[in-house]
């Protein structure tokens, strides 16, 4: 803990010093090593003569996001008011993304009463000095060094790429790496014959789906799973661990088990963000004959061409629309149940699960898509029949979803995160005018913030809406009208089914269940 006499100047200072490290950093001419950090600044804290509080260690998290495990531990400490001064080697230790630094620099630490000192960058928020002012600027290049460090290791990346060596960290199903040489691929013995039954199996006319159904069926190990048990690789997203329809697509579309490396089939959004998007088949990155073949070229081209042929459109005739999408579900496991045609070309609606993973999930619950929507209106037609009874119609009651507080919540935390936004744009205006930023750098800086005030802005008008919308269903909705329309079927539409219908279950004896927006006097 810390204490603090009557006078700033005696204040008593326990300090935690912050060292970070990231592979980044090997492209700087300085060496930036953790003990080097180390050594730097706990030689200038103990030459002023404070307490060093505890020293945390960030060695391999990039400076591009704050998600790092000992600099949230050091916040956490200084929740607790364990630690009133933190120190680093300069600023790009403490961040290289500049919305984010420029967050704990400006607000957070002041906020908190903590005093920020990046040595060889001259800043210490304890004094006014020059140095403070340009740590905006400072944020910025450093954002701008870890865009050039990214597009360069992007570029180094590409090469290796293009020369037709491997850069990911785990080879694809069927493969192992090369223990004499990373990037180079060895065929795995033990799975290789899976990929070739998946090719063969399709050649000899059977569907992805049957295929997936086929290997879960027989417990063979899907891919990921695979991987779990024979490497280092960890999914936290993956659950199930089984085939899926997805998964045979991938493996009998690439070029790779035809000994042709393929990479590059999906990209980061940009150096800030980890997301991935799918790259079109056109801008993979191929080098030729690289490795041992698992798929013979021919077979893999012919499988290829049969992909293009065997995809079915289930487009339905113009202006129709699945009527009952998106109420129907699996009585038995809960899932959605979706749309597929059969071999008379006629739809019919299956479990997903079962679409997906076969027996080892759930039962199909197959029925004709037909027969459920003409029983579905069917029952809706038995109910309007029984509007006339003046009864009936006494007992119609409205169910309303209470989730009213939930929406409530979420419009009050962004309406609060809005109005941070607003100050901080306030603010970065007034250093604008002061001379402290030009208009090139406010407009630089601002952006971002005023993206996230548009999306916040955007999210609050939603939840408005959907609170008028809550509170205008708790009103008196006449039923009675919809339902004459049905009988009538003058406007039976996608939307008037939502209005009436909550959901429809099928069970696995192919019952149908209907569960109402009201109480259904007439059952």
């Amino acid at each position: 803990m810390f204490s603090r006499d009557n006078y700033y100047n005696t204040m008593i200072f326990s300090v935690g010093i912050y060292l970070r490290l990231s592979k980044e950093d090997e492209y700087s001419k300085q060496s930036e090593s953790i003990t080097n950090q180390r050594d730097f600044v706990t030689s200038y804290v103990l030459e002023q003569g404070w307490n060093i509080y505890d020293v945390y260690i960030d060695d391999g998290f990039s400076g591009l996001n704050f998600d790092r495990p000992n600099f949230k531990r050091m916040v956490r400490d200084i929740e607790d008011k364990k630690i009133n001064l933190v120190i680093t080697k300069d600023l790009s230790r403490l961040g290289r993304d500049y919305i984010d630094t420029g967050y704990y620099l400006e607000r957070y630490f002041p906020q908190k009463n903590i005093r920020y000192i990046a040595l060889t960058d001259g800043i210490d928020t304890f004094f006014q000095n020059s140095n403070n002012d340009m740590s905006p600027f400072k944020s910025v290049i450093n954002d701008m060094y870890a865009k050039d460090i990214s597009n360069k290791i992007r570029a180094v990346m590409d090469t290796k790429r293009k020369n037709g060596q491997f850069i990911g960290s785990f080879a694809p199903y069927g493969y192992i790496k090369d223990p004499n040489n990373k990037n180079h691929f060895l065929i795995d013995n033990e799975v290789s014959q899976v990929v070739k039954r998946i090719f063969d199996l399709y050649i000899k006319g059977n569907s992805i789906y049957s295929i997936v159904n086929l290997l879960n069926n027989e417990n063979i190990d899907c891919p990921s799973k695979y991987k779990t048990k024979h490497s280092t690789y960890k999914n936290a997203i993956v659950k199930n661990y089984l085939w899926t329809h997805e998964t045979i697509k991938r493996i009998l579309t690439n070029p790779t088990y035809k000994g042709d490396m393929a990479q590059g089939r999906q990209y980061k959004i940009n150096y800030k963000v980890k997301k991935f998007k799918k790259v079109p088949k056109e801008n993979w990155i191929i080098a030729n004959n690289t490795h041992e073949p698992i798929i013979d070229k021919k077979n893999f081209d012919y499988v290829q061409e049969l992909l293009s042929k065997r995809t079915t459109s289930y487009t339905m005739p113009e202006k129709a629309t699945h009527l009952l999408n998106g109420l129907l579900f699996c009585k038995d496991c809960g899932a959605k149940m979706t749309y597929r045609r059969n071999c008379t070309g006629k739809m019919v609606i299956i479990c997903m699960n079962y679409s997906r993973y076969g027996k080892s999930k759930c039962s199909s619950h197959r029925l004709n898509e037909k027969l459920v929507e003409d029983y579905v209106i069917g029952e809706l037609k038995k109910i309007a029949d029984n509007v006339i009874n003046d009864e009936f119609c006494k007992d119609i009651k409205i169910i309303v979803p209470d989730n009213k507080d939930i929406i409530e919540k979420d419009l009050k935390q962004a309406e609060k995160k809005l109005e941070e936004i607003k100050n901080i744009i306030k603010a970065l205006y007034i250093d604008k005018l002061k001379g402290i930023l030009d208009e090139e750098m406010f407009l630089s800086i601002s952006k971002e913030y005023n993206d996230e005030k548009e999306k916040l802005s955007n999210k609050i008008i939603q939840l408005i809406k959907r609170m008028e919308e809550l509170e205008n269903s708790q009103k008196e909705i006449d039923y009675i009208s919809i339902l004459k329309n049905t009988l009538k079927f003058e406007n039976l539409n996608k939307q008037v089914i939502g209005e009436l219908i909550n959901k429809i279950e099928i069970s696995d004896k192919k019952e149908i269940f209907i569960y109402y927006n009201f109480k259904n006097p007439y059952k």
